[in-house]
């Protein structure tokens, strides 16, 4: 995965707008990403694929054509790697069958690759789980928390079991607490599907906590 710079932000007064316009700016820089992608990293390797293709079709010598086939499907199994990464980018593809506990373990990869830690997990899906548009906003919170830092060597995401109606998520790591715009952004977040959001910035102290509401239905 290609490592992408953080937004920065701004040292001026956070408002509800600047918040807004921050997470405006995050998701037009996602979409230029994706775009990039698609059309350098993906449209290459398809024409790379489409030339192999002819080449082994005009191929005579058996051993060489036997080349230009499994260099076909290396080049398809690295674009359809790609392709599940890009996805992931968008939307985690675990969150909607599997889950939020699912969706995280699904990005302890991404997590290890960017900053060279190995996240410790301890997540259990809650039962009865959340509604969907509250897992999704907790998969991004987390998302939002991580983005703009730019090294650490301590994560610990924790997802405890349903008790009392509620599943408690929180995160920890060692890097600089957040700004006043990401705690803008992320307060925004939480509060747009009705959550109460902690954040802190003392060490040992998890830097994200949030109560997920259990639905009544299993």
């Amino acid at each position: 995965m290609t490592a992408r710079t953080p937004p920065t932000a701004s040292n001026a007064p956070t408002t509800a707008a600047d918040a807004l316009r921050e997470l405006y700016a995050r998701q037009e820089a996602e979409r230029r990403h994706v775009a990039r992608a698609l059309h350098n990293e993906i449209g290459q390797a398809l024409s790379a694929i489409k030339m192999s293709a002819h080449l082994a079709g005009d191929e005579d010598d058996a051993a060489q054509r036997g080349q230009d086939l499994a260099d076909i499907v290396r080049i398809a199994d690295d674009t359809v790697a790609r392709l599940r990464d890009l996805y992931a980018d968008l939307r985690p593809p675990q969150i909607d069958t599997l889950g939020l506990a699912a969706s995280l373990r699904g990005e302890a990869d991404r997590w290890r690759a960017r900053w060279g830690v190995t996240p410790q997990l301890a997540l259990t899906d809650p039962s009865p789980r959340a509604r969907a548009d509250i897992e999704l906003a907790a998969f991004r919170l987390v998302q939002d928390l991580l983005l703009p830092l730019d090294s650490l060597s301590t994560l610990v995401v924790r997802l405890a079991p349903t008790h009392a109606g509620q599943a408690v998520l929180e995160v920890h790591h060692d890097g600089a607490p957040a700004d006043a715009l990401t705690t803008a952004l992320l307060q925004s977040r939480a509060q747009a599907v009705g959550l109460s959001l902690d954040l802190a910035a003392t060490p040992g102290q998890p830097r994200l906590r949030l109560a997920l509401p259990a639905t009544a239905e299993d």
